[in-house]
């Protein structure tokens, strides 16, 4: 990997070396463990016609027009937001949320990497 710096850069820090190899750990791993609960989770489910459908109370219009009338927009936004945000941690959603967050938190070591170590004075 040093070939690919330039001759005039300086030699990378062993804190670099480091955050890097730590980047590299975590990016590893959490995609693993993406992949993993993505062959794991069952399918989602899907609406269709070979059997009953029971329709959730809380996702009928009544509630909905309710949920409005007594708490307004601001409430109906809260409720969808808490259920998608409740979705992400379900089946093979969780699989594509440990993915974005595993190169989230790459990245954000990479860059770490980039800054100078804090001297202790």
């Amino acid at each position: 990997m040093d070939d690919e710096r330039p001759p005039d850069a300086s030699p990378r820090t062993p804190y670099e070396t480091v955050m890097r190899k730590i980047a590299a750990a975590v990016l590893a791993v959490g995609l693993s463990a993406a992949a993993l609960v993505f062959a794991l989770a069952p399918p989602e489910a899907t609406d269709d016609a070979s059997g009953p459908y029971v329709a959730a109370v809380d996702n009928s219009k009544k509630y909905r027009l309710e949920l409005e009338r007594i708490g307004g927009k601001a409430a109906v936004l809260a409720v969808e937001f808490d259920e998608w945000f409740d979705g992400l941690w379900h089946g093979r959603r969780l699989a594509g949320t440990l993915a974005v967050l595993s190169v989230a938190a790459a990245l954000l070591c990479f860059l770490a990497a980039k800054l100078p170590p804090l001297d202790d004075q």
